[in-house]
């Protein structure tokens, strides 16, 4: 018992010492990286084209190979491969290309010099390739979203936990407790990654998601929003697992009802992605290119 109480105090201190560096500014955050902050600003200039994007691209020789295998992967490929850059771009669209630049960016934030906190950002990475997947495909089934911008909300949506995981790699080792780690993730996530897109200068649409993507009974109205489109993702990446235990059923939130996603099947899962697996299986196999 009075170990116990000795991790919940260790827990208390280290929580009230993050919030308190988040507040004063303190925390190294993550950044988006130059090349995604230099498309964007080349596509609030309304003479920039493709071209203009593809040099941009062109400056990080891996963001320009990935940026070609994805034109040719199965979701945006056709008979004719593209062979360069400005094909590629040209086939994507500048938007497109904009948000597979800062999906493909994120993948180098979710390290650790710690092997046990190298294995949390891993599974942290899956779930979040999981969840933008199941958004994307989705979203093409509702044309009140955009698909591309569905994907990178749902990638996006736990990016405050690669910051409360790098902040355990400070910590003593012997205080690395998993349960500790678990209580932080839980307490800070949605505070944390809110904050961090705010300071990206992302749209409200994705701090929003990353604020209540996991209240999971959230009332809104009668409109959806890609808030809806996280909330469903990742009920649904949790079906079959042990922690649905402790969750909602998919058709019990008001996401789904706002959503209108048909029924579902007998083990709990959405028929409209059961019929699509494939789909989602090409957009988590896009954003591990």
């Amino acid at each position: 018992m009075e170990a116990a109480q000795q991790v919940q105090d260790l827990n208390n201190i280290i929580y009230d010492r993050f919030l308190q560096d988040l507040e004063d500014d303190l925390l190294e955050l993550p950044s988006l990286p130059e090349v995604a902050i230099r498309i964007g600003r080349a596509l609030d200039d309304d003479s920039s084209d493709a071209h203009t994007i593809a040099s941009i691209v062109q400056t990080d020789p891996a963001m320009t190979a990935k940026l070609i295998k994805a034109a040719n992967s199965a979701m945006y490929g056709r008979c004719t491969p593209v062979a360069n850059c400005s094909a590629a771009v040209v086939r994507l669209g500048t938007h497109i290309t904009h948000k597979l630049v800062i999906s493909f960016c994120l993948r180098e934030l979710f390290k650790s010099e710690s092997r046990e906190l190298q294995q949390r950002m891993e599974a942290l990475w899956r779930h979040s390739t999981r969840v933008a997947a199941i958004c994307y495909v989705l979203a093409r089934h509702d044309s009140r979203f955009d698909p591309e911008q569905a994907l990178l909300i749902g990638l996006l949506h736990d990016i405050g936990v690669v910051s409360v995981l790098s902040y355990a790699e400070g910590f003593p080792l012997e205080t690395r407790h998993p349960e500790l780690i678990d209580d932080l993730v839980d307490c800070l996530r949605a505070q944390t990654s809110s904050t961090i897109l705010s300071r990206w200068r992302f749209a409200a649409d994705y701090v929003t998601a990353a604020l209540e993507g996991e209240a999971w009974m959230r009332e809104t109205g009668d409109d959806a929003d890609y808030c809806d489109l996280v909330i469903v993702a990742q009920l649904h990446s949790f079906v079959g697992t042990e922690k649905a235990l402790n969750l909602p059923i998919l058709d019990q939130t008001p996401a789904y009802i706002r959503l209108n996603l048909g029924d579902l099947s007998p083990s709990f899962s959405l028929q409209i992605l059961d019929e699509a697996q494939e789909q989602v299986e090409q957009a988590e196999s896009l954003l591990n290119i």
